[in-house]
């Protein structure tokens, strides 16, 4: 016997038309049983992922909402943060300004204080306005300490030979 030739069948999706082939042949009702079965048990578990998707889940939701509220107070936090950061940064700024102020009065103070006196005036108030002289020779005893940074004086100096 000869083949027999294959048919074409059409059909309608929306509003689209597709082509179909078939190839003919024979399945026993097995087959025809055992893939409507197998069709069955898969538009139930399709069904069955669908209503678990869609299903109301207490823990999820909790942990979800556990860390939506997490993120909200980290970010408030942070902006807290940088605004103390910011006023902080602007009161060291000030600070700044204020001590270059008071280092530049300090450095006028400073060079006036030096110049306010000459060594020839210094001289003249000290011998005439004081009362003061060099010390002649004879009168400055030298002598060496183990200590450098200050001298206690516990009784007088001995004379110089």
């Amino acid at each position: 016997m000869g083949e027999r030739p294959r048919r074409t069948m059409y059909y309608i999706d929306g509003s689209t038309v597709r082509k179909v082939e078939q190839a003919p042949s024979r399945k026993s009702n097995n087959e025809v049983h055992k893939k409507s079965s197998n069709k069955q048990t898969q538009q139930r578990r399709v069904s069955e992922k669908a209503q678990n998707a869609l299903a109301f889940n207490m823990g999820y939701t909790i942990f979800v909402t556990a860390a939506v509220l997490i993120m909200v107070f980290a970010c408030i936090a942070v902006l807290y943060m940088e605004s103390r950061i910011s006023l902080q940064q602007a009161n060291i700024n000030e600070l700044e300004t204020q001590l270059e102020v008071i280092e530049e009065e300090n450095a006028a103070y400073k060079l006036s204080l030096e110049n306010m006196y000459t060594l020839d005036e210094i001289y003249d108030v000290a011998t005439n306005e004081l009362g003061m002289v060099y010390a002649e020779k004879g009168q400055i005893v030298y002598y060496e300490s183990a200590d450098e940074d200050y001298v206690k004086q516990y009784q007088d100096v001995p004379e110089a030979n």
